[in-house]
């Protein structure tokens, strides 16, 4: 004869049914709530129950009431703290931080401005979800060259690059991307891994000293040339690089892409270049783009690979140490590749901004 369940295991059988349903949900209020009135259901004393689940004795008889009842046992939806910002004050606050975007905010500054101005005080450690709740985040700022050309940029991407390379390159020339970089004796200090709770400590000898590269690179094939020098960068060592690139490429005719530095346009040097026509030609980049010019990453990446987190005692110690570096880059060519092919790629982004394609003879390098 089949038995009857009793009254005390049906109400088992529907909790252990809510606990599964508030378990999916992810309710880990009312997952608790039910496992509490298992136990209690299961025989044991509601004291015990209470005091396990730390809960009052008088939480718990509202918990059994509720469920006799069979009302549910999940949260209702509170109304919370009200907050100390109407929502047209929490807009005031964006607008005036959006505003003011020439100074430095921070969660001090922003306690200040809430205090004077709205009367209102919160803790600065809540400050910063504030804000992004107001759609606000924190970052750094980025300079914007207001001298910039927009006109000279998008002819540069939508005309003269692309002409540059279906031209130039079939007749035969090189085109090489030109700039100068310095590095100090210094260093510069970056992130690095090393042991936990312990400073990763350079030696600093205190001398400040600064040797230039002047350099070029081809795109493609990862060629880089360059020169050293300990003095400042000007129209005649300029012209000696130049100078020097004849000397390794004596077959070769070169097309060197400059930034706008005033020795590039010396007089003397412009009257020089006349001569120099049947294997050399200058064009120079749109003003302030150096986002334009593909050298500047690979200057990045030799700082990164060569000198961050590093100290010389002297230039002489620098400049040998950016010797050896030039001597070793023919044999890492293809990490420059690497590194260069995130350049043209950053070209390609210049080219759907300006809704342009991509020239075929640039692709070809990728």
């Amino acid at each position: 004869m089949k038995k009857t369940k009793t009254e005390t295991q049906l109400k088992l059988d529907r909790l252990r049914n809510q606990y599964r349903q508030l378990k999916k949900k992810g309710d880990i209020r009312g997952v608790l709530r039910v496992k509490a009135l298992i136990a209690y259901y299961k025989g044991m004393p509601a004291k015990t129950v209470a005091a396990c689940y730390d809960v009052s004795l008088k939480t718990l008889k509202e918990w059994i009431k509720k469920f006799e009842a069979e009302s549910e046992l999940t949260d209702q939806p509170r109304s919370g703290r009200p907050a100390k910002l109407s929502v047209s004050q929490a807009q005031e606050l964006k607008q005036m931080i959006s505003r003011q975007n020439q100074r430095v905010w921070t969660a001090r500054h922003v306690y200040l401005l809430l205090l004077t101005v709205f009367k209102v005080c919160y803790s600065v450690k809540y400050l910063p979800q504030l804000l992004r709740h107001l759609g606000l985040s924190y970052h750094k700022a980025v300079h914007l060259l207001v001298k910039r050309d927009n006109e000279a940029r998008r002819q540069w991407i939508q005309e003269t690059l692309p002409a540059l390379y279906a031209d130039y390159l079939q007749a035969g020339w090189r085109i090489f991307f030109q700039d100068e970089v310095g590095f100090q004796t210094e260093g510069t200090l970056a992130y690095t891994w090393g042991p936990k709770d312990q400073k990763t400590e350079i030696k600093n000898y205190g001398r400040h000293g600064r040797v230039n590269l002047i350099g070029a690179v081809e795109l493609g094939s990862g060629i880089v040339y360059g020169i050293l020098s300990s003095f400042k960068v000007n129209a005649c060592r300029f012209g000696r690089f130049l100078c020097h690139l004849k000397h390794e490429m004596p077959a070769d005719k070169l097309i060197l892409i400059c930034d706008n530095a005033r020795f590039h346009k010396a007089k003397w040097l412009t009257e020089w270049l006349k001569e120099q026509t049947p294997w050399l030609h200058l064009e120079f980049l749109p003003a302030y783009s150096p986002d334009f010019n593909p050298i500047e990453r690979l200057w990045h990446w030799l700082k990164t690979e060569y000198t961050h987190n590093r100290c010389w005692a002297s230039k002489v110690q620098l400049k040998q140490t950016l010797q050896q570096m030039l001597l070793e880059l023919p044999r890492r060519v293809n990490e420059m590749k690497g590194v260069m092919q995130a350049e043209i790629d950053r070209l390609k982004q210049a080219f759907d901004y300006y809704a342009t394609p991509f020239p075929l003879s640039l692709q070809s390098l990728c």
